[in-house]
């Protein structure tokens, strides 16, 4: 098939203009659906809305996976200084054992190595940390520092989050590349829980005081059903081959998810309409299968993509090639970044060809944080969007794991641009010839033994 691509793109980039409902999908998503814990009656809604919008637009065999993970829940935690009045603000970390202790407050710093040695014996304390970095050290994860406080004894741990008046957010206490398999859900190494930042500067004072902290969690783990939502654009010459394009549509409890992740599924479905409607009132069509997937349980260590990837390629036929969209309020699309760097030449040819600067770059590390982990870890080539990291992140973007991230975090007309770059980079490699792939050098053992030597690192994404 010759293609025009200088005719292509203006149809493309017309089209992600003229008819975008990104308004539409991100009111939906934040506003009437709401917060899409995974299982949740809401998750299922999302991944129904999605199906039906893929439906619509008239993707091939558009459908909901489900598929059964380890989830938990909460009751509002509590925690106040013994002999105060004052009501101390926290969040358990995902997946908290449930926990009702008194204990005294030490204050451990930012939980490195010299700064508990110096502490003495802390065992049975509730420890207090900086979540975020020591200024000038080499960046520990705050994973590890858990870790290490839970191995020198601690009770639980108090952590305070990095961001002021009085926000505070979920976050993991454990390495996601210490499990075993991809979305294994693993065990806390201590009690540990997130307050504000303004509660802990005064949970500090208290431990300068020799005072003593109680600490009460009412949590639950079970295994329920949840939902991913999958719709194919054929491609034409090469059917037996297909590229993965996929956002999560799931968020933590109580966020209604505009940055994290309605960012990602509406730009997802809107890449899907342009490009069907392109195959349908244009008869251009992709070279290869595009599959366009929205994944639950991002949030629950990526349960929903890695039962995709089990469910899918564990036989073999893997993608080309896996795309992941996630928290596009943060910034401009900038280019790509892969996972591996084996595709770097390919992808910076199609990246040229569009004219728009983007630049294509290469992760340090195996990145364990969004759902591309769970390619990563089959081997399975994938990349990320360049977007925020290092330069030009919207300073008003800090929204993710928290009830503010609500719909209007999201820019409409910055996610217009996503879609038309990404719809014009998907087409374009979606009809370079198999035999102008590099060939893959990736090995599952291969991977696997990186991602053991990584664990515990901090990568530059962070």
């Amino acid at each position: 098939m010759n293609l025009n691509w200088q005719k292509i793109d203006k149809q493309i980039v017309g089209e992600a203009w003229v008819g975008s409902n990104i308004e539409t999908h991100v009111h939906e998503l934040c506003t009437n659906i709401g917060p899409r814990w995974a299982t949740s009656a809401a998750d299922k809604l999302a991944a129904e809305y999605v199906t039906n919008q893929m439906n619509g637009y008239g993707l091939h065999n558009p459908h909901i996976e489900d598929f059964d993970m380890e989830t938990w829940e909460h009751d509002p935690a509590q925690a106040w200084v013994t002999n105060d009045q004052r009501p101390i603000t926290i969040l358990p970390m995902l997946n908290c054992p449930p926990t009702d202790i008194e204990a005294h407050i030490t204050d451990v710093g930012f939980g490195m190595p010299d700064e508990i040695a110096s502490q003495g014996n802390i065992a049975g304390s509730i420890a207090v940390m900086k979540i975020d970095f020591e200024p000038f050290s080499n960046p520990i994860a705050h994973s590890a520092r858990i870790r290490s406080l839970a191995d020198a004894g601690v009770a639980a741990v108090v952590a305070t989050d990095r961001k002021s008046g009085g926000r505070m957010e979920y976050w993991h206490s454990t390495d996601k590349r210490l499990a075993s398999r991809a979305g294994e859900v693993q065990p806390h190494p201590v009690p540990s829980v997130t307050t504000t930042r303004e509660d802990g500067t005064y949970l500090r004072e208290c431990a300068s005081l020799g005072k003593s902290l109680t600490l009460k969690v009412a949590s639950k783990a079970y295994t329920a059903k949840a939902y991913n939502s999958i719709g194919d654009i054929p491609g034409v010459n090469w059917q037996d081959e297909h590229i993965v394009v996929g956002a999560h549509h799931d968020t933590v409890p109580g966020s209604p998810g505009g940055n994290d992740n309605a960012s990602g599924t509406a730009v997802l479905m809107e890449t899907a309409r342009v490009l069907a409607t392109l195959s349908r009132d244009f008869n251009v069509s992709p070279g290869r299968t595009i599959r366009f997937c929205t994944w639950s349980a991002e949030e629950q260590n990526h349960q929903g993509s890695a039962a995709y990837v089990r469910q899918h390629y564990e036989l073999g036929n893997p993608p080309r090639f896996v795309i992941n969209l996630d928290e596009l309020a943060t910034g401009p699309m900038k280019g790509l970044v892969l996972q591996f760097p084996h595709l770097r030449p390919l992808m910076q040819n199609a990246l040229d060809t569009m004219r728009d600067g983007l630049q294509c770059h290469v992760l340090d590390h195996v990145d364990p944080s969004s759902d591309c982990f769970s390619f990563s870890r089959s081997a399975i080539p994938s990349a990320i969007l360049w977007r925020w990291r290092f330069v030009g992140r919207h300073p008003d973007a800090d929204y993710h794991h928290e009830p503010h991230d609500t719909a209007d975090k999201v820019r409409p007309r910055e996610l217009r641009n996503y879609v038309s770059q990404l719809a014009r980079l998907l087409l374009r490699i979606s009809h370079v010839p198999p035999t102008d792939w590099p060939q893959n050098p990736l090995t599952i053992e291969n991977v696997k033994t990186r991602i053991v030597k990584e664990s515990g690192s901090v990568g530059r994404t962070m």
